[in-house]
């Protein structure tokens, strides 16, 4: 007898089936039609049609795009032609492909995932060539969007293909490799893996694609419990069955696997002369040679290289969601030893495409103001500094943690509600990730404050949330019908009355701490808690899924962009429950954020640019190398050991604000009088242009300055280093001369004024010219704690209004771009890749405490720089510990003790 939902999710696939193979449009009508049909099934009510028809479009809307590669153009000629794909027996990705429908994974990604794998593939060495290869390439994804699952078929099609041996290098701790194993087990070998052993006998035991037919078992040197063993003693060329290994990055798991390559079974001739693919997951962790002495990831790129060198054909492939560090690896790099390059992607870069039902960062942290998914932690710094070591005592926790597990309790009753009408499926487990500290100790000593709190909601819950009006007799009830209305009430469509009868039935949360000291490990299965909040630092940040997550409280100071990437667990697929989604963070983590967005934004067009102008992965590494972004990066990384690194920079396509300005009395005047002077000298280019829209005509126009001029009022200014790496004049300016003497010989300058005047609101001049001032809140806090004589003008890196970069382009123009847009303004760098000069504009600023009785004018101002189409555009800067420090931020160390 079948259950409702497998009766439902049946109906959904005879849809689906349906609509595929239909050569008409998809219409309300023809989906209407189908659901009548239905009502002749046996157990399918009226009532279910609503839940069928929510999901089928949930999942017949997903689109996803194609990937974007970067080929080297010297790559030898096809090998993966139409003729081998059809005489190759697709065994294991016909079982793959299978297993995955039944999964209910909608279509359209599993035929981008079988189009995007083809192209990977097809850039893969030959494993039936005879001659010797080296491929190496990289796969970028969205952090939790599908790179395990992309580099799942990507194996299943290599076996097929003719690969012999497969190696999948995980993170650094073994839960990750565990649960690495775990789900490839599912995907890819068909049964629990025991290491050393393939014959099927009693003691096998099937699963996930196993469990479609008679299945093949590859030969497992590892299983969920062992990793690689001290000697292995198999020979591949023995073993019939293709390979498959899962190690840890550790130096001692990865020399058992180069001493059992080396070994004389194996390498006969020096080499091996099977084909070999190695997949190099969370490839920024522990790959990169960094040298960072506490993990030691020079050893282990230098192991990974001598894994890639035992082999005659190897293919590595790269999967990472944060590709600065490895795109800083120097391509022409020969390694630290002899006969071994380095792990450059020399041969292809491709970047997926998440699909449109991926909730990542553009999700989580956009301008909208609707957004009411983040929320500012501003009480914590007295329970717990933001900045702490070892031995920080924790004596209680702060009110918006109190909150937050508050919010995970409403939001584990309204999935349990949804569960019951069968909207939310395949998904049993509820997670809440609390996030505070890299110090174990401290992980810890928060677990018992944690279930305090929790006791205390759980006891007003047990004893109250079956009464009517529970709300008013409880206070702690109170507290909880607070932060519904705060955060759910008129958002959702469940009413607080029936949350309340869900909490009443509700499986209590477990409270978990994960760390390397903890002992516990993350286990989804059928005897384990449903519902969970959990505790930890780093070990969480790689590669690990929390199921269900659906809170997340983060209390980090990180500045690393790889580090907070993927400490964003709260990224991914929430197919049911995505408007019940909250985040606590910092401001300050909240900017970094927005930046880290814009920077992976940014990365992703320069990929699709270069592909277009038919780059190759080194010409690109040479263009990102040279980013501000990437040298928060690496900067980052190698500083660890070393006190001045040497880099280039450039800061085209890019928009630089005065957010912070120094805020000692004589340098406000000084660049005050500046302004003066510049502005008197361009008076006479002064414009009133009238092929501009009226929401611009406000602001002053002086229109094709020279550069010199510009630049030699940019040179008198005095910036704040709080500003950035642009605010050190002797670097920033020679980048600019740069620009001049190539494809920016002409600025356009503007002054921001408001439409309306008034008395309390203007400002005049040492040259008697009145302008309009405009309001900014000074923020107490301090953007970057080594510098003196801050000023901060806004909390989030931002000085200027959206839309500002339109300034220099035409009515006409402006509105073309719109257009693109459905008649929205678009991301103010789309107008920037529009205009053909760099723009400044100044901003007369009326700076006021938040209280409002303390005043200060002062000049700001921002730059924005279209893309350089010239090759040599940036210039060399040789970085200091202590440079660093200034423009960019403190260093701080982030692993875990």
């Amino acid at each position: 007898m079948y259950s409702k939902e497998q009766i439902i999710k049946m109906v959904l696939g005879a849809l689906e089936e349906e609509a595929y193979k239909s050569e008409q449009e998809i219409t309300s009508s023809w989906l209407n039609e189908q659901l009548q049909k239905c009502l002749s099934m046996p157990s399918i009510m009226q009532g279910d049609l609503k839940v069928i028809e929510k999901r089928f479009r949930e999942k017949f809307n997903v689109t996803i795009g194609e990937a974007i590669i970067l080929t080297d153009n010297d790559i030898e000629e096809d090998w993966f032609t139409e003729r081998r794909k059809e005489e190759t027996d697709w065994y294991y990705w016909n079982r793959y492909s299978s297993y995955a429908k039944s999964k209910d994974l909608p279509r359209n990604i599993l035929k981008r995932t079988d189009s995007d794998t083809d192209e990977i593939l097809a850039r893969l060495g030959d494993p039936k060539s005879k001659t010797a290869y080296h491929v190496k390439g990289m796969v970028v994804g969205d952090v939790q969007s599908g790179k395990t699952n992309n580099y799942t078929a990507l194996i299943n099609k290599a076996a097929d293909i003719g690969y012999k041996l497969i190696i999948i290098l995980t993170g650094t701790v073994e839960d990750l490799r565990s649960q690495t194993q775990e789900r490839l087990d599912k995907d890819f070998v068909g049964s629990i893996s025991i290491a050393g052993r393939a014959t099927r006998d009693r003691e096998t035991k099937y699963i996930g694609v196993g469990l479609l037919e008679n299945p093949r078992l590859p030969y497992c040197l590892t299983d969920q419990q062992n990793d690689i063993e001290k000697t292995p003693r198999n020979s591949i060329a023995v073993i019939n069955d293709l390979i498959l290994v899962v190690t840890k990055k550790n130096t001692h798991k990865l020399n058992y696997l180069l001493k059992w390559l080396k070994s004389e079974i194996n390498a006969k001739n020096g080499y091996i002369e099977q084909p070999i693919l190695i997949i190099d997951d969370e490839a920024d962790n522990a790959s990169v040679n960094t040298g960072n002495p506490e993990e030691d990831p020079k050893k282990i790129n230098r192991l990974i290289r001598e894994v890639i060198n035992t082999g005659q054909k190897v293919s590595y492939v790269a999967y990472t969601a944060t590709p600065f560090a490895n795109i800083f690896i120097d391509p022409d790099s020969d390694g630290d030893i002899a006969d071994t390059e380095d792990l450059f992607p020399k041969d292809f870069i491709v970047a997926l495409n998440a699909s449109s039902s991926y909730h990542g960062a553009s999700y989580f942290f956009n301008e909208d103001p609707s957004n009411r998914i983040c929320n500012i932690i501003d009480d914590a710094e007295n329970h717990l500094p933001l900045v702490h070591k070892t031995g920080v005592s924790i004596t209680s926790i702060p009110k918006s943690l109190i909150n937050a597990i508050g919010v995970f309790l409403l939001a584990c009753a309204v999935k349990d509600l949804r569960r019951k009408k069968l909207l939310i499926t395949n998904n049993d487990y509820d997670s809440m990730l609390i996030n505070m500290s890299r110090l174990t100790a401290v992980q810890s000593d928060l677990e018992p404050f944690i279930k305090n709190c929790l006791d205390e909601y759980w006891n007003a819950i047990t004893l109250y949330s079956n009464h009517n009006n529970c709300e008013q007799v409880s206070n702690t009830m109170a507290d909880l019908y607070a932060l519904w209305n705060e955060n759910y009430a008129g958002t959702i469509n469940e009413s607080w009355k029936e949350v309340c009868q869900a909490l009443s039935t509700m499986e209590e949360p477990k409270v978990i701490t994960i760390h390397s000291k903890s002992g516990n490990t993350l286990k989804y299965d059928q005897y384990g808690p449903k519902k969970q909040i959990i505790i930890g630092g780093s070990k969480l940040s790689r590669g690990l899924t929390l199921e269900g997550l659906v809170v997340s409280y983060f209390y980090r100071r990180s500045v690393m962009y790889d580090s907070l990437m993927q400490m964003g667990r709260w990224y991914g697929y929430r197919e049911g429950y995505k408007d019940l989604l909250k985040l606590w963070l910092t401001s300050e983590s909240l900017d970094w954020y927005f930046h880290i967005l814009e920077a992976t934004e940014d990365l992703r067009r320069q990929i699709a640019e270069m592909k277009k102008k038919k780059m190759t992965p080194r010409q690109f590494g040479l263009r990102v190398r040279a980013s501000p972004d990437a040298l928060m990066v690496t900067a980052v990384n190698k500083m660890k050991t070393s006190t001045r690194i040497v880099t280039r920079l450039r800061f085209d396509d890019k928009l630089l604000e005065t957010d912070c300005v120094d805020s000692r009395p004589e340098i406000i005047q000084k660049n005050l009088d500046i302004f003066s002077d510049f502005i008197q000298q361009i008076a006479a280019k002064e414009r009133n242009p009238e092929d501009i829209p009226d929401s611009q005509k406000q602001h002053l126009h002086f229109l094709n300055i020279s550069a010199d001029i510009v630049i030699d009022c940019l040179e008198k200014l005095t910036n704040h280093p709080s500003c950035g790496f642009w605010a050190d004049n002797s670097q920033f300016i020679p980048f600019l001369n740069v620009l001049a003497d190539n494809d920016a010989k002409l600025w356009d300058v503007f002054v921001f004024q408001l439409k309306k005047s008034s008395e309390e609101r203007n400002w005049i001049d040492k040259n008697g010219r009145q302008f309009i001032r405009v309001n900014r809140t000074v923020v107490d806090i301090r953007k970057n704690a080594n510098n003196k004589n801050e000023l901060r003008l806004n909390a989030n890196s931002r000085l200027t209004d959206k839309g500002i970069e339109a300034l220099g382009l035409t009515k006409e123009e402006i509105e073309e771009i719109n257009e693109k847009f459905n008649g929205k303004p678009p991301a103010d760098k789309i107008y920037r890749r529009k205009r053909n000069k760099p723009s400044i504009i100044f901003h007369i600023v009326n700076a006021v405490n938040k209280n409002g009785l303390h005043k200060t004018t002062v000049l700001g101002w921002v730059i924005s720089i279209p893309p350089s189409n010239h090759a040599g555009s940036e210039v060399r800067w040789e970085v200091t510990r202590d440079w660093f420090e200034r423009y960019g931020t403190q260093l701080t160390d982030e692993s875990e003790i």
